[in-house]
C-alpha cells in the first residue's frame, strides 16, 4: 500500500516513527518518540504553526500523543487531559502500552513542573 499524499495547502509534514504495536521490538525508543513528538508539536506551535496530528484511524496513538502533548504543555493532569481527549474522538481507545506510557511520562512532567514551582 502506498503512502498517504498530503494535501498541498499543508506546508509542514512531519511522520513519526510510532508503531502502533505493543511489541517493545518495535517501538525500541518508545519515551524518546512520544517526547520527541510533544515537543516537536510545541516548538511548531511556538513558531505560529497549525498543528494537524492524525495516523491511521486516530484510536491509539492520536489520542496518546494528543493527551501527552496537554499534560507536558499545558497542565493538564494526563488522566483528565487523556479524557477530554477520548470525549473529543469517541473511538479513541489508546492501547495498553501507549496508555501505560503517556500515564508514566505525564506523571514525570507533573512532577517536574510541581518541583519547579516549589523551588520558585
Amino acid at each position: 500500500m502506498g503512502t498517504a499524499q498530503v494535501p498541498t495547502r499543508i506546508r509542514h509534514h512531519v511522520e513519526v516513527r510510532l508503531i502502533d504495536d505493543p511489541d517493545p521490538a518495535n517501538n525500541l525508543n518508545l519515551d524518546f518518540v512520544l517526547l520527541d513528538t510533544v515537543h516537536s508539536i510545541a516548538a511548531l506551535r511556538a513558531e505560529g504553526h497549525t498543528v494537524l496530528l492524525h495516523c491511521a484511524q486516530a484510536q491509539s496513538r492520536t489520542p496518546s500523543v494528543g493527551a501527552l502533548y496537554s499534560a507536558i504543555y499545558k497542565g493538564v493532569p494526563i488522566e483528565r487531559a487523556l479524557a477530554e481527549v477520548v470525549a473529543a474522538l469517541p473511538a479513541a481507545n489508546p492501547q495498553p502500552f501507549l496508555h501505560d506510557a503517556i500515564l508514566r511520562l505525564g506523571a514525570a512532567a507533573q512532577h517536574d513542573l510541581t518541583t519547579e514551582e516549589t523551588r520558585a
